[in-house]
């Protein structure tokens, strides 16, 4: 189509709606059907897949492993002291619903601690002790 053309032709479209567009537009032939042999599946892999309800984790050595399986129960060991204490302090609201996500973060934490996944745990540790060390700074 040329530029004149267009502009009228796409008004027209925009107009009669999407109803009248088989007129303006041409639909390729439909490709013949064939039928064809399926191709013989490729050779299954010998390496075991993860099952779907483990979830993926990254892979690091036994000694990598056993530090941070002990830095994170040391961890959850120091933020589970410190919500002891703070729970005998006065607090605001906001600062009440800190320490009860605290506390979650803590359950999920040792949660995932029985499941192995300790870099998880960790994390969710780490979580716990950020809001517990800003809930114990602002009830001072």
């Amino acid at each position: 189509m040329t530029r004149h053309v267009l502009p009228p032709a796409l008004a027209l479209l925009l107009l009669s709606g999407c109803g009248g567009t088989e007129a303006l537009v041409k639909k390729p032939a439909a490709a013949p059907t064939t039928t064809a042999t399926p191709s013989p599946l490729p050779p299954a892999s010998t390496a075991p897949k993860p099952s779907p309800t483990e979830p993926l984790r990254p892979e690091v050595s036994a000694e990598q492993e056993h530090r941070l399986l002990e830095s994170t129960k040391q961890s959850i060991g120091d933020v589970a002291r410190v919500l002891g204490e703070l729970e005998s302090r006065q607090m605001k609201p906001p600062q009440q619903e800190a320490l009860r996500t605290a506390k979650n973060f803590l359950d999920q934490a040792r949660s995932a601690l029985d499941q192995r996944d300790y870099q998880r745990a960790a994390n969710l540790a780490s979580k716990a002790r950020a809001l517990t060390d800003d809930v114990a700074s602002a009830t001072k």
